[in-house]
């Protein structure tokens, strides 16, 4: 059993609400947002104040995924802008156990993602023992459209395996070359979701993209489905009556100048 994740990052950003309810309607089970710094990877993309207007036109879950340098400058701001689950690079944090406290802190599910190129050993056991969510990327990070190394199978079995004992409802993501066709044998070797971004949003018909998906991942295969129903509780359904939190929000729009008719956090419903 395993969840669909669509990537935002191949929809169409002219047109973005309307690509957020569209796939939605289609029926994913969540989105993937990635946060791009420009630095870590050589690309820039969204803000808090992105994530937070996602998370008003939709219930379903958001991964926001920090492919950011010092992530520990930013997952307070994420956590608080809507996701559900804050997942930042191994690679870029000095201090990993510090950044998933401080995201667990704010009452949100915490992971971090290696890259296809790092070594599996890079993740100790207090780290894996610690997070909810392990993303395992599967491409060269930055743009879509490639396809997944052929290593990935063998890394997911080889983490699901050490995972056994230490953390056992350990929530694994594959990301990269993902599409509604290749996705099953990822599924078999233990991956509980698959991020898919042209593989939804450069279809004709996103109804079908994710209906095809979901057949190939088996929905209805009951092994993972504890290690899935953590993030499809989604907390962020919380989040609308924290007063702090808007308030948070508030001088973050305030510090970059946002005007207030392009976003207004102390007044959304979310």
């Amino acid at each position: 059993m395993a969840i669909v994740l669509a990537s935002i990052l191949d929809a169409d950003w002219s047109k973005l609400s309307d690509e957020i309810r569209d796939v939605d309607r289609a029926g994913v089970d969540g989105f993937s947002i990635d946060i791009m710094d420009g630095q870590f990877v050589p690309r820039t993309t969204f803000g808090p104040k992105d994530v937070s207007v996602i998370r008003n036109l939709t219930n379903v879950p958001i991964e926001v995924h920090l492919m950011v340098s010092n992530p520990e400058n930013h997952v307070e701001m994420y956590c608080d802008a809507g996701a559900d689950q804050v997942v930042f690079h191994i690679e870029a944090a000095n201090d990993p156990l510090s950044i998933i406290d401080s995201i667990h802190a704010r009452g949100i599910r915490a992971g971090i993602a290696i890259l296809k190129e790092t070594p599996l050993d890079k993740i100790s056991n207090a780290v894996l023992k610690s997070i909810d969510a392990l993303t395992i990327m599967s491409v060269t990070v930055g743009f879509g459209g490639q396809k997944p190394s052929s290593e990935t199978v063998q890394r997911i079995i080889e983490i699901r395996e050490r995972a056994k004992e230490i953390n056992p409802n350990l929530f694994i993501v594959i990301d990269g070359g993902m599409k509604p066709d290749n996705c099953s044998e990822f599924v078999q070797a233990g991956a509980d979701a698959v991020v898919i971004g042209t593989g939804i949003y450069h279809a004709s018909n996103y109804d079908e993209a994710i209906k095809i998906t979901h057949q190939n991942i088996d929905p209805n295969e009951p092994v993972s489905k504890k290690r899935i129903e953590g993030l499809l509780a989604t907390p962020s359904e919380k989040l609308a009556n924290d007063l702090e939190r808007r308030k948070r929000l508030e001088k973050i729009r305030i510090d970059h100048e946002i005007p207030l008719e392009s976003w207004d956090p102390l007044n959304s419903k979310r």
